[in-house]
């Protein structure tokens, strides 16, 4: 009997420490990753928060697809996902990373505002944030899905890295 508690113990041990930070902190809600296009400008661009979507569809951006979801919040263990814009390309760019951060402002890009949060590393029911980048048109696209991970290839754009991980899209 004592043989098995410490088993079970044990395993509920293992079990806690196997599971991702927000899971054990009560899993904090998660809102959309969204995808827009605009056509005339050739530029894609990711949305969570209620400005980023205000913006994207008052200049003229469309909804393509929801890319994934991220925590609104901090939460332990997550990294901004932040938006970037450059003028002189017409072109936004969405990142987690540090090399990300510093290619964007290397490259002109400006800082624009925090999206969500996203896992650095992946986590039990994450996907990866893909970054993609097309040389002919000078647009980033950031991925999650299948079918932006199809049509960002189909169009020519090549895979820079992940940004992270989040949710997948429902």
């Amino acid at each position: 009997m004592k043989k098995n508690l410490v088993l079970i113990l044990n395993l509920l041990g293992m079990i806690l420490l196997m599971t991702p930070a927000c899971a054990r902190e009560g899993t904090p809600k998660t809102v959309p990753l969204w995808l827009y296009w605009n056509p005339e400008r050739q530029d894609n661009v990711n949305a969570a928060t209620k400005e980023g979507i205000a913006v994207a569809e008052k200049y003229g951006y469309k909804k393509v697809r929801m890319e994934g979801r991220v925590f609104p919040q901090p939460v332990t263990g997550t990294v901004p996902l932040k938006l970037f814009w450059n003028p002189t390309r017409g072109d936004n760019i969405t990142v987690a990373t540090k090399e990300g951060e510093s290619d964007a402002l290397n490259y002109g890009y400006q800082f624009v505002r925090i999206e969500g949060y996203v896992y650095p590393q992946t986590q039990t029911g994450t996907v990866p944030l893909l970054l993609y980048w097309d040389s002919v048109r000078q647009d980033n696209d950031t991925v999650s899905t299948a079918d932006g991970e199809k049509d960002a290839k189909n169009a020519g754009y090549r895979l820079v890295r992940i940004e992270g991980y989040v949710f997948p899209a429902d």
